[in-house]
């Protein structure tokens, strides 16, 4: 892990790397990664709290009374609570997104995995899903964490995103291209 965390030496990322370290040293991962993982979920289903997060209005002890009654509701570790009024506090709360993707970056590299994003155009079945995340696995020789989008504007085909390459197979980017060179 230590050849890859050079990759992670923007803010986000330190904060990231430095909330993984503490929670590997103090043993209580598993909390910490489950506090992410709702953290995440609130990123995707909820507006309010993306417009929480995002808000540069919102005076910083506001936001540590809802930090607060947040990680009592959703019974938050202490240290991810400390974590979350730090960053509130030093005024980086609104980084939080993407502190989020850091962390589990680091964690799946911690855990010898690669992480991948697969944008397709339509729905597609979980064999199918579990055939490509094997098909990857193999052609990297690592375990592959592998997360599918649905952007319906791709038309057809897909992108594939693994660290920084990209594949772009999308009926939308093949159109582009024939519209540029007209």
């Amino acid at each position: 892990m230590e050849n890859q965390a050079n990759s992670f030496s923007n803010v986000t990322g330190r904060y990231a790397k430095s909330i993984f370290q503490l929670a590997n040293e103090k043993k209580i991962m598993n909390e910490v990664e489950k506090n992410f993982l709702q953290i995440h979920f609130l990123f995707n289903d909820s507006k309010d709290f993306v417009k929480f997060v995002t808000n540069p209005t919102i005076q910083k002890n506001t936001r540590l009374k809802i930090i607060e009654n947040l990680s009592s509701k959703l019974n938050f570790n202490n240290c991810f609570t400390n974590f979350l009024k730090l960053i509130n506090e030093k005024g980086r709360f609104f980084y939080l997104e993407r502190i989020v993707k850091d962390f589990f970056s680091i964690l799946s590299i911690s855990k010898g995995e690669i992480s991948a994003e697969l944008i397709v155009a339509n729905e597609i079945s979980e064999d199918r899903k579990n055939d490509i995340k094997k098909e990857l696995s193999l052609i990297y020789k690592k375990d592959m964490k592998l997360n599918f989008i649905i952007d319906p504007s791709l038309i057809s085909g897909s992108i594939l995103k693994v660290g920084s390459k990209m594949i772009d197979s999308s009926a939308k980017s093949k159109f582009n291209r024939i519209l540029n060179n007209i």
